[in-house]
Formats: structure tokens, sequence, C-alpha cells
């Protein structure tokens, strides 16, 4: 009996302990609201709205109604985004006189305080640019885009693809003026189909298909098996251990101006090794046939473990 009475007192009092300390939580979970209230409503009072910003900036609140950013806001959140969204509180910039050092300036901002500003709505978009090419190189989200002066369902781009890539990557702009190459320069692809710009989890920004394999199956899908027996260079190198993406001199994107030369990279030390028992046929000199010949279905087989067909 005395254990009885010994347990249910310390059940009381652990019973009065929690609730105590539910109590304080919910006091101070109140007093932590009521200050983020406060702090709201002071900063509420720095903002001018953009009436007020129009008064100087005409040119560019005037243009502002066709802006992805205020339409888009405007249609599904019941509210659009403003100068003051991007910019900051526009009050002590309003009464200095218009002092540019009083507001947040993207043109003097450093790239990582105009990522912060823009992941503040976008981060969900874009959770992995931090740690992409592009974000390690300090290539700002303004580089790229502009909020007020961009090209027309470009998603705020300031120039078209690949025109804007071609800024950088000025090596690829050479490779798409080969004879053979994607059909970039005419405006048939762009670079945002095969690379996501603000980062993928794959090597030089590719995407993925939808089964998540090489973003080329995505139109090749011939290519994409599954095979019964795989040309292991596909999985294990992928397509571009043979093909040259962008551009090459050589039909099919080969990264060789000849198969048989392809195909010895990996199936011969020699133009004219023949090991005993091998048929002559197999001799590969330029003036045999070419493997893909006989082997036709080189990317991959349901019949033949030498890709015949």
């Amino acid at each position: 009996m005395r254990r009885f009475f010994t347990s249910m007192a310390c059940l009381l009092l652990l019973t009065g302990f929690a609730g105590t300390r539910l109590a304080q939580a919910a006091i101070h979970g109140a007093q932590q609201a009521a200050t983020s209230d406060q702090k709201a409503a002071a900063d509420s009072t720095q903002y001018v709205g953009q009436e007020t910003c129009a008064t100087c900036h005409e040119d560019v609140v005037k243009k502002f109604g066709t802006n992805p950013h205020s339409r888009l806001a405007l249609e599904h959140a019941g509210k659009g985004v403003t100068c003051e969204s991007c910019h900051g509180p526009g009050k002590a910039h309003v009464e200095s006189g218009g002092v540019a050092s009083d507001i947040f300036q993207f043109t003097k901002a450093t790239p990582k305080q105009i990522e912060k500003r823009c992941m503040a709505c976008h981060v969900g978009d874009h959770p992995n640019f931090e740690r992409t090419a592009h974000g390690e190189a300090l290539i700002s989200c303004t580089s790229c885009h502009s909020s007020h002066k961009f090209v027309p369902q470009t998603e705020m781009l300031k120039a078209k693809q690949p025109v804007l890539c071609y800024q950088c990557h000025t090596d690829v702009k050479a490779a798409f003026m080969q004879p053979f190459h994607h059909r970039v320069p005419e405006g048939l692809l762009k670079c945002t189909d095969c690379h996501d710009p603000h980062g993928t989890f794959q090597p030089d920004l590719l995407k993925t298909s939808a089964t998540q394999d090489a973003i080329c199956t995505k139109c090749h899908v011939e290519t994409l098996g599954p095979f019964v027996y795989e040309h292991p260079p596909i999985k294990t190198e992928g397509c571009t251990s043979c093909h040259s993406p962008h551009g090459s001199p050589n039909s099919r994107l080969l990264i060789r101006n000849n198969v048989n030369s392809l195909c010895l990279q990996c199936h011969s030390p020699s133009m004219n090794f023949t090991p005993p028992g091998t048929p002559s046929f197999h001799n590969q000199a330029n003036q045999y046939q070419a493997c893909t010949v006989c082997h036709v279905q080189i990317h991959g087989s349901n019949a033949s473990s030498v890709f015949f067909k």
C-alpha cells in the first residue's frame, strides 16, 4: 500500500512538473509570436509602396505589370511582387532624397548577396544551386536573369538561348559550328533541354530522363533498352565515350572519323591485330568493311551477345 501511495505521489509530482513546463512553453511561444508580430508591424512601416517608387523610377514601374514576377504572384498567391519585395523597404531611401546606398542594389551586391535574395523565394526550385559549377564560380542570378529588362517568354533571361550561354561557353559555340551538330543554332533544341543551369546531381549540369537514364535517351529512345546483351561502355562511360554531344566533324557525332578506329580503342591494340584463330575478315585495316556492317545492334541486343542483328 505504501508503494502505491508513493507511486501516486510521484505521478502527481511529475504531472504537475510536466504541466508547469507546458505552461511555460506556451507562454514563451506566445511571447515569441508577439515579438514577431511587433517586429513585422515595425518593418511594415518601412515600406513605401510601388506608387512612391514610380515617382522616380516610372520607366521601370510602368513595365512591371508584364513582369512574370508580378503576373504569376497575382494569379496564384493573391498579391503581386513589387519593387520592395526584392529591393527591401524603401522608406530610408525616399527620406534621404534617393541616396542609392539606402536601399539594396543588385548592381552593387556580391553574387552571394544576390543569391540569398533570390533564393528567399526560389530555394524550392533551385535547392542545389550553391553546389553547382555556376554557383561555385560565383555566377550570380543576375548574370543571366533580369527582372527589369528581359526577352519575353524566356524565363526572364537577358538574351535568348543559346546566345546567352555562348557568352561564357565559347568552346561550345565552336562545337555547334561543326558540320554535324545537334540543332541548337537552328532553334530546334535549347541548351536547357539537356542541361539544368541551376544544378543537378549529374556531371556538367546534365539532366536525366524520366527513367533516370542519360538525357540522350529522351530523344534517342532506340538506345534506351533494357537489352539482354548490353554494350558495357554505355553503362560505364556513357554516350560520350563514342559521341561528341555538341558537334563533330564526323557523322553521327562520332569522336573518330572512322568507325573501325573508334571500336579499336577498346577491342584491339593495333589496326592489324589478328591473333591466332581469328578470321581474316577481322583484320581492321581501312580497306576492310566497318565493324557495324555485322555488329549492327551496337548499343545493345536482345538476340546476340556480339550485337548481330
